[in-house]
């Protein structure tokens, strides 16, 4: 079992094993996306999960921001000048829209017109 676990998929592989991860993988896509709404159907919405329907989008924000901020080095030039003024953009962008796909699509265009300024 574990030495079909640990098989590389490359592109010398054959087409069968390629065909065969696809599959899989599509099946472990759809079950993981469909089960949600079949064992949910009968239940009325608690306020836990109407909380996270209306905050979703400045949850999945603030984990961009935090990624961007990975590898962010603040001790160098340009001392993380492009990511901070990014974060303002994005937060000003979604507060005059309030619109998160918006907001992130402007500030991504924002970030990177501002690094080929910057470095």
């Amino acid at each position: 079992m574990s030495e079909i676990l640990n098989t590389q998929i490359l592109t010398t592989s054959s087409s069968l094993l390629i065909l065969l991860a696809i599959f899989v993988a599509s099946l472990a896509t759809f079950l993981t996306r469909s089960l949600a709404y079949f064992f949910l159907k009968n239940r009325k919405n608690s306020q836990w999960l109407l909380f996270l329907q209306k905050n979703s989008g400045l949850f999945i924000m603030v984990v961009l921001i935090f990624y961007a901020l990975n590898g962010t080095s603040f001790s160098a030039y340009p001392y993380g000048a492009p990511e901070i003024l990014a974060i303002l953009f994005v937060f000003l962008s979604h507060i005059l829209f309030k619109n998160p796909l918006l907001s992130i699509v402007l500030s991504t265009i924002f970030y990177m017109v501002i690094i080929k300024f910057i470095n």
